[in-house]
C-alpha cells in the first residue's frame, strides 16, 4: 500500500483527547441507534462505519481552518485519531449486529409466547432470570411505545439484564484486547499487513497535502452529486436521479435451470469501490469470481437434478468449514511468535513487551481471568462446561479469521456462521439438551452476522497507533473507556428510544426477525430432536478442505489468482451486495497498473479516497436532516 508522506511524527494521545472523545461518545451512538434502528440506516453494516468518517473529517476541516486564519490548531494528529478510534469502538457496539440485536432477542419470548407456539412449557422454566424481563405490563410500553423508561418500575426490572450484558461484553471486549496484545506483534510489525480499511482515516489526518488534491475532489463531486439528487428524489420524486442499488437481474432468467440463479443484486456504490480499490487484486478478484462461480454452481447443480436433494450444495455449511480452518491457518502462520510471546510472560525482568499494550504476561492472566468468568457465567446460565468451552471457542476462532482478514485485506465480513448452529450440525440437538439450547440461543444477538465485530475494530487502533506513534498503552485505555461508555450509552438510548416509539410501533428498523429466528429455531429443536447431520458436516470438511487447497496453491504458485478468503466470503454471502463493486475496483485498479504503473496507481488513490469520502460525508448530512425532520430519507447503502 502506497502513502501520501507522512508530514511529521506525532506525540502521545493526550488526557484531553481521550476526554473529547468520551464527551463525543454518547452522541455517536445515539446518532447510530436512532439513525439505524427507527430510520432504517444499516450504515455500521460496512467494514468501514460511516459516521466516525463523518465526524473525523469535519473534526480535521475545522482544525486545518482555524490553523491557516489564526494560526491555532486545536488538535494534534494523535488527539484525532484517538478520537476516531474511540468512536469507532462505541460505534461497533451500538451497531446493527451488536446491541441493537440484543434488544430484539432477550425479551421476544415472553412477548410472543402463545398457545400455539408453546413457548412457555417448552424453554421458559431454562431462561435465566437475569437475562431478560418477563413482566407483561413492563413489556407493553417496550413494544407499543408512547411510555417512559423513567419510571421506577421500568428502571428497577432492566437493571439487572443491564449489569448483566454489559458486564458479559465488557469481558468479551477485555478478552479481545488480550487477544490482539498477544497478535499485533506477529501481523503488524513482522508480517506488515496492509489494513486497507484504516487508509482513509490516517492519511486525511497525517497528510499535509490530502485535502489539496484535485483527483479527491473529483471523486468527491461526482458522488456528491450523485448522492444528493438521490436524496432529493427520495422527498420529491419528480427530480430525476441514476437507479444504481440493488437492481436484481433475475427477473431475466426465468426458464430452467437458469431461474435457479436467485437473487441477484447489481449495485454501483461509490464507497465500495473505494474501498475494493485498496483491497489486493487477487482478493477483489477472487471475490466475485467465487460469487459468479457460486451461481453458476447453482444453475448447474439444478440442471443435473441435484437440487433435489434439500440444502445441497450446502453452501452455509462450506462457509462454516472455510471460516474455522481460516481460524486455523491464522493460528499456525503466529504459532512461532505466540511461543515466544509464551517465553517472555514467563520472564518477569523482561522489556521486550514494554512497548505492546499491555505486557504479555498481563494479556496471558487475563486470558485465563475472562475465560473463568465466562465458565462461570455459562454455570450461572445453567450451561455445561463442555458447551461453554465448544461455544466460545468457535466464536473466538471466527473472531480472530475476521480480524486476521480485516488486517490483511479489509473486505467486509457479513458471515452468517453461528457457533450454535455448528454444534447442533455436529453433535445434534439431543447431545446438548434444552438447557445449553436455551442459554446459547439468547447469545445470538452478538454472533448473528459478525459485521460490526468489535475485534477487527479494536485490531486496527493498535495498527493506527503504530503509524501515528502513539503509545499503545494509552490507546489500550482509551479503547477500554470508549467500550465502557458505548455498552451503558447503547443499552440507554435503545430503552428510552423503545418506551418512547415502540419496538413494533414507530422504531421502524426494529430486527423483530434476529428475535423470532432465535426463539423459533430453539422451539424446533425441543419439539423435534435432531441427531448429528452428516452430510451437512461434510461440506463443512469440504469447505476447510477446499480452503487448505487454494493457500496450498497460492503458497506453492505465485502467480495463482484465487485466494482462499475470496472462497470463504462468496459462500458465506457476506460479498452478495458488494461483488459488483469488487469487480469494478479490480478492474479499474487493473487497467490503471498495467497502463501506468506504480505512479498510476498513485496518482489515482486521491479519486478513489474522493469517492468514499464524497459518498460518506453527503450521506451522512442527508442522515441528520432525516433525524431532524423526522422524515424519510436517502441511504447510500441498502
Amino acid at each position: 500500500m502506497t502513502r501520501t508522506p507522512i508530514r511529521q511524527s506525532f506525540p502521545t494521545a493526550n488526557r484531553r483527547a481521550i476526554l473529547f472523545g468520551l464527551i463525543l461518545l454518547p452522541f455517536e451512538v445515539y446518532w447510530v441507534t436512532v439513525a439505524e434502528m427507527k430510520y432504517g440506516s444499516q450504515a455500521t453494516a460496512l467494514p468501514l462505519f460511516i459516521y466516525p468518517v463523518f465526524i473525523l473529517f469535519c473534526l480535521v476541516v475545522i482544525n486545518n481552518g482555524l490553523s491557516l486564519s489564526l494560526r491555532l490548531r486545536l488538535f494534534t494528529a494523535a488527539d484525532l485519531l484517538t478520537t476516531y478510534v474511540m468512536l469507532v469502538i462505541g460505534t461497533s457496539l451500538s451497531a446493527y449486529g451488536m446491541l441493537q440485536d440484543l434488544f430484539a432477542v432477550v425479551v421476544h419470548p415472553y412477548r410472543f409466547a402463545s398457545a400455539e407456539n408453546d413457548w412457555r412449557n417448552l424453554f421458559f422454566h431454562y431462561i435465566p432470570r437475569y437475562f431478560t424481563v418477563s413482566s407483561p405490563n413492563i413489556l407493553t410500553g417496550y413494544y407499543e411505545g408512547d411510555s417512559t423508561l423513567y419510571r421506577t418500575d421500568h428502571l428497577q426490572e432492566w437493571l439487572l439484564p443491564a449489569v448483566t450484558w454489559i458486564g458479559f461484553m465488557s469481558v468479551l471486549l477485555l478478552l479481545m484486547h488480550c487477544l490482539n496484545t498477544l497478535l499485533r506483534r506477529q501481523w503488524i510489525q513482522n508480517e506488515r499487513l496492509a489494513f486497507p480499511v484504516i487508509q482513509l482515516p490516517l492519511n486525511m489526518v497525517q497528510s499535509s497535502s490530502f485535502f489539496r488534491s484535485r483527483m479527491l475532489w473529483i471523486g468527491f463531486a461526482v458522488v456528491a452529486a450523485f448522492d444528493i439528487l438521490s436524496g432529493l428524489n427520495t422527498l420529491f420524486p419528480s427530480v430525476p436521479h441514476l437507479h444504481l442499488k440493488l437492481f436484481d437481474i433475475k427477473q431475466y432468467f426465468t426458464e430452467k435451470p437458469w431461474n435457479a440463479i436467485g437473487t441477484t443484486r447489481i449495485s454501483f456504490y461509490p464507497f465500495m469501490i473505494g474501498i475494493g480499490f485498496f483491497l489486493p487484486l487477487d482478493l477483489s478478484f477472487s471475490c466475485w469470481f467465487f460469487f459468479i462461480l457460486r451461481k453458476l454452481s447453482r444453475i448447474l447443480t439444478t440442471y443435473l437434478g441435484l437440487n433435489q436433494i434439500p440444502g445441497f450444495p450446502f453452501f452455509h455449511e462450506q462457509s462454516a468449514g472455510a471460516w474455522v480452518c481460516l481460524a486455523g491457518i491464522a493460528c499456525w502462520l503466529t504459532r512461532k511468535h505466540l511461543a515466544f510471546a509464551l517465553r517472555i510472560a514467563r520472564s518477569p525482568l523482561s522489556q521486550i513487551d514494554a512497548k505492546e499494550p499491555m505486557r504479555y504476561r498481563t494479556a496471558l492472566i487475563g486470558l485465563i481471568v475472562c475465560s473463568l468468568f465466562l465458565l462461570v457465567f455459562g454455570h450461572l446460565a445453567n450451561m455445561s462446561i463442555m458447551a461453554t468451552i465448544t461455544f466460545f471457542s468457535i466464536y473466538f476462532a471466527i473472531a480472530v479469521a475476521v480480524t486476521r482478514l480485516r488486517a490483511e485485506f479489509g473486505a467486509p465480513h457479513g458471515i452468517f456462521n453461528h457457533p450454535l448452529e455448528m454444534m447442533v450440525t455436529v453433535f445434534g440437538s439431543k447431545w446438548w439438551g434444552a438447557s445449553n439450547l436455551t442459554a446459547m440461543s439468547f447469545f445470538f444477538w452478538f454472533n448473528r452476522g459478525y459485521r460490526p465485530h468489535p475485534m477487527p475494530n479494536q485490531f486496527e487502533a493498535l495498527k493506527i497507533a503504530e503509524n501515528a506513534k502513539i503509545k499503545n498503552s494509552r490507546f489500550l485505555w482509551a479503547m477500554i473507556a470508549a467500550g465502557g461508555i458505548g455498552l451503558i450509552g447503547a443499552f440507554w438510548v435503545n430503552l428510552d428510544m423503545m418506551y418512547r416509539d415502540g419496538a413494533i410501533s414507530r422504531v421502524t428498523g426494529f430486527r423483530l426477525w434476529v428475535g423470532n429466528g432465535a426463539m423459533r429455531q430453539l422451539s424446533g429443536w425441543l419439539q423435534n430432536p435432531i441427531s448429528p447431520e452428516w452430510k451437512k458436516i461434510g461440506f463443512m470438511g469440504v469447505g476447510a478442505f477446499f480452503t487448505l487447497i487454494l493457500l496450498f496453491l497460492r503458497i506453492r504458485f505465485f502467480w495463482w489468482p484465487l485466494h482462499p478468503a475470496g472462497y470463504s466470503l462468496a459462500v458465506s454471502f457476506a460479498i452478495d451486495y458488494f461483488w459488483c463493486p469488487f469487480f469494478i475496483s479490480w478492474l479499474s485498479k487493473t487497467i490503471i497498473l498495467r497502463t501506468a504503473g506504480v505512479k498510476g496507481y498513485q496518482r489515482a488513490v486521491p479519486f478513489f479516497f474522493g469517492l468514499i469520502l464524497g459518498d460518506f460525508v453527503v450521506g451522512s448530512w442527508w442522515m441528520l436532516f432525516g433525524m431532524v425532520a423526522d422524515v424519510k430519507i436517502y441511504h447510500i447503502f441498502i
